[in-house]
């Protein structure tokens, strides 16, 4: 009954008292009528306590003509009852309606941040780093690559080999994966895998432990293992674990697109200007004529006069007013800003231990808008030594 009484209360059920010589015999002509009763316990020498559904209630009118018992509710149960009560009370039913709507919405965002294994790089300048790149309180996580964002992070430091997001609810989970420092010695007695951090094509692969598992002219994925850390002797009578580490070098691409601009927004003067003057002692300025214009550039000094024998000199200069002014832009000029843009935004990619072979730059039309693309090929270590659990 414990499954029908679930559903039950969202349907609404009461809970009923009935008093009289024979309680037991109108219990039983519900059960015979079909009417689902639960929960019968004795409350007195003539009195039962049942629950039943509140639309079979109303059968109870014409099967107690035969018993003659009194019946009382006790209590009502249920969704039905729970809103003819909300109701009347329009603004509590308002409120749990704003605040469920609410729940909604701060569901598919991220509200906190847990940054874990951050031990040579300073937890405050990665979590700067995450909020640049919009991940801080509040942004909606949907249609986002935290891959791609945790790979552009640590593309920028070198205390980082790369970095892992996912979203736990609330939660931003961060776990730092950090780069060995200079000198640093591998600890060879715990057991582990070389795992790649990137997508890319491998064009060399030296494995001082452990076995490769693949070869120059291989394309590998991100996560993909590369040396295994289990070996199995080759004629196949053992197998163990050991601590895999190597060298894998792999061509790697990092790509970007920019929409060319129609305008550019240039400083320009307007041909109004006015006189500048200041009073310095020494080092010190005293008095200065301020600037009329919001925005003004002040050219270089006219004229300097020494007021021997004591300290003081006085300066001279002009204000030239500048406004900002959209100007068109010509075809020629449309492309090399789109090309120049999406340079940029693929080197800001590119780790700095990289080694750049090769930059494509082209333009493209798509949805008649023109576009500038440009594609970064390295060369680079993608390989990162992960135990093995």
């Amino acid at each position: 009954m414990g499954n029908k009484k679930k559903w039950l209360f969202y349907k609404g059920y009461v809970i009923i008292q009935i008093e009289g010589v024979y309680p037991e015999r109108l219990a039983s002509l519900l059960e015979g009528a079909g009417v689902p009763v639960w929960d019968l316990r004795r409350q007195s020498d003539r009195a039962l306590v049942c629950s039943l559904p509140a639309r079979d209630f109303r059968q109870l009118r014409g099967l107690n003509r035969r018993c003659r018992c009194r019946v009382r509710i006790l209590k009502k149960v249920g969704g039905r009852y729970v809103l003819r009560r909300l109701r009347r009370r329009w603004v509590l039913a308002l409120g749990m309606g704003c605040t469920l709507l609410l729940a909604l919405w701060a569901s598919h965002r991220i509200w906190f941040m847990d940054i874990r294994d951050c031990r040579r790089m300073d937890e405050a300048v990665l979590r700067q780093a995450l909020l640049e790149q919009g991940l801080g309180p509040g942004r909606d996580v949907r249609g986002l690559i935290l891959s791609d964002l945790g790979d552009y992070i640590a593309a920028q430091y070198d205390e980082l080999a790369f970095l892992e997001l996912h979203v736990d609810g609330v939660f931003l989970r961060v776990r730092a994966r950090e780069a060995l420092e200079p000198g640093e010695r591998l600890d060879l007695s715990k057991p582990c895998d070389v795992i790649s951090t990137r997508e890319g094509i491998v064009t060399k692969i030296t494995a001082y432990g452990g076995r490769a598992q693949v070869r120059a002219g291989d394309k590998v994925k991100k996560g993909q293992l590369l040396i295994a850390g289990h070996v199995t002797a080759r004629d196949g009578s053992m197998t163990y674990a050991t601590h895999a580490y190597g060298e894998v070098l792999a061509a790697v691409l990092y790509k970007a697109e920019a929409e060319a601009p129609k305008t550019v927004v240039e400083w320009a003067e307007t041909g109004e200007t006015a006189p500048y003057a200041a009073l310095y002692a020494g080092p010190w300025k005293l008095l200065a004529r301020g600037c009329p214009f919001e925005d003004a550039e002040l050219t270089a000094e006219e004229r300097t006069v020494s007021l021997s024998p004591w300290p003081f000199r006085v300066c001279g200069g002009t204000w030239r007013e500048k406004v900002k002014r959209e100007r068109p832009l010509t075809p020629a000029e449309r492309k090399e800003a789109a090309l120049f843009e999406a340079e940029r935004m693929a080197l800001l990619q590119v780790p700095r231990s990289a080694k750049i072979i090769m930059i494509d730059r082209r333009t493209l039309e798509k949805h008649g808008k023109l576009y500038g693309a440009c594609t970064v090929t390295t060369e680079e270590n993608i390989g990162f030594t992960k135990e093995i659990p």
